[in-house]
């Protein structure tokens, strides 16, 4: 006699359970990996704007230096030398904006990582949970084939539960009966 849950059979589970082990490892590497990308994009971001306070203040010196020449009180070297600083705080704004582009791409490969190290998971704790065999339901076990510490094969029947009180019985009784 059995009760409901109650354990029937079990296979060795160490492969499951190093298996559930080294996804619950590779989780927490993917939950790091969201954590760093996370942060990485934040600071890309702020070079990004850094990049650009530095392209307005190569541009606001630019100006200055085209005023002052227009004055007569430049040279014309020092326009071309705040053109070419201008042009160079552009060409950093246009990096920057490409780091944030590759943080963000980061950010979501790594949401993807976790996504799948979830499934995994989840597939890993179901396999170690079908190393046991539980009782559906209270009832009697019956045309056992179990020997502990022999191998079964797939779909190899082991065991009979039978709920005696589930059970239906018809007689077939003459008139005379």
């Amino acid at each position: 006699s059995v009760t409901q849950g109650q354990v029937l059979a079990r296979i060795d589970p160490a492969e499951p359970q190093a298996a559930l082990d080294r996804a619950d490892a590779d989780l927490l590497d993917a939950r790091a990996e969201v954590r760093d990308s996370a942060r990485a994009l934040a600071i890309a971001r702020d070079e990004l704007i850094a990049a650009e306070e530095q392209a307005t203040l190569r541009q606001s010196a630019l100006e200055r230096q085209q005023d002052l020449l227009r004055r007569r009180s430049g040279t014309q070297a020092a326009v071309e030398q705040a053109e070419i600083a201008v042009s160079s705080a552009r060409d950093a704004v246009l990096a920057k904006r490409q780091s944030v582009a590759q943080a963000e791409a980061r950010v979501d490969q790594a949401e993807t990582r976790l996504a799948r190290q979830n499934i995994a998971l989840s597939e890993a704790q179901r396999r170690l949970d079908n190393t046991e065999i539980r009782a559906g339901f209270d009832g009697t076990l019956t045309t056992v084939n179990v020997v502990e510490g022999r191998l079964v094969s797939a779909n190899e029947q082991l065991a009979q539960l039978v709920d005696a009180t589930a059970l239906e019985v018809a007689f077939r009784v003459s008139t005379a009966q």
